[in-house]
């Protein structure tokens, strides 16, 4: 049984502040390792960011983009995948509590992810990764489509929602008791977009020539599976150095799924080779299964 499937929520019709308050306390948890929350001023307001392993310093620095639908999550709930991501890589991993939807559509978190990236360009590292899970996944690759200042190596998307509403992997394997289901799949993207399929989390905004590497988590059974292949076609099509790291029998959010660990254990080693091998040279397009 999935996290969110636990929780049996209305994802579907429930209101979306209570759904934010009892995901929260449901999958709230304390991150693991050297850890402090900070505060960066970005103009008219404060974003909330959650620091793994801030002794570590160096040229290199993570920024982590969390999932939820855009509607809902937080640094804490998904510390389960930023904080191993930091001790596998060994490096500096900097989790955003960005704005979220529907009281703050797109671009606002994309807007916040550029603002905590230029606060700490120039003062705590030289080059940046871009990593998100799901709604995160996207908004990662958003923010590195508009981060014209940043030198950004590359951007980890992890299960991707992508906007992609008519592909068979939603309609075979999503359930409406998890909210991966067409119909809440829906109520997720138009709360945080102006129109269906559309916005800078879909498709055509993101498959761009220009940029560094992406790397594509992949689960076999995941709803959203669909999603992160066609993003794959179209970056090959561009010309993207892609890297696809594929899971067949796995779900969607199995990086926090406790019968999962050793599926997460791969899927952060391979990331993890991959986010060292991008201080080295360009990545080639490469698959993992």
């Amino acid at each position: 049984m999935s996290r969110r499937e636990s929780l049996r929520l209305d994802w579907l019709t429930g209101n979306v502040r209570d759904l934010r308050m009892r995901y929260e306390r449901a999958c709230r948890i304390i991150p693991s390792g050297a850890h402090e929350w900070r505060m960066v001023d970005a103009g008219d307001r404060r974003i909330r960011i959650l620091v793994h392993n801030p002794e570590i310093g160096g040229e290199r620095v993570i920024f982590y983009f969390h999932g939820g639908g855009w509607i809902v999550g937080s640094p804490a709930t998904h510390a389960d995948i930023s904080g191993p991501l930091s001790a596998a890589t060994g490096l500096t991993v900097i989790s955003l509590d960005y704005r979220l939807a529907p009281e703050h559509k797109a671009p606002a978190a994309i807007d916040d992810g550029l603002a905590v990236l230029d606060h700490f360009r120039g003062l705590h590292f030289k080059s940046a990764i871009l990593c998100g899970d799901s709604a995160g996944g996207s908004l990662a690759l958003a923010v590195e489509r508009r981060a014209v200042r940043a030198n950004i190596l590359g951007v980890a998307s992890l299960y991707g929602s992508f906007g992609l509403a008519a592909n068979a992997s939603l309609h075979l394997n999503g359930r409406k008791r998890d909210g991966l289901d067409a119909r809440t799949m829906r109520r997720y993207w138009m709360s945080a977009n102006l129109s269906a399929g559309c916005g800078p989390y879909s498709i055509p905004s993101l498959a761009h020539a220009s940029g560094c590497p992406i790397y594509l988590l992949i689960a076999g059974r995941d709803p959203l599976r669909d999603d992160s292949i066609a993003l794959a076609r179209a970056l090959s099509d561009k010309g993207r150095p892609i890297t696809v790291d594929l899971h067949p029998f796995e779900g969607h959010s199995f990086l926090q799924h406790p019968c999962a660990r050793r599926s997460k254990q791969i899927a952060l080693q391979r990331l993890a080779y991959w986010i060292g091998e991008l201080a080295t040279s360009p990545a080639p397009a490469t698959v993992f299964s």
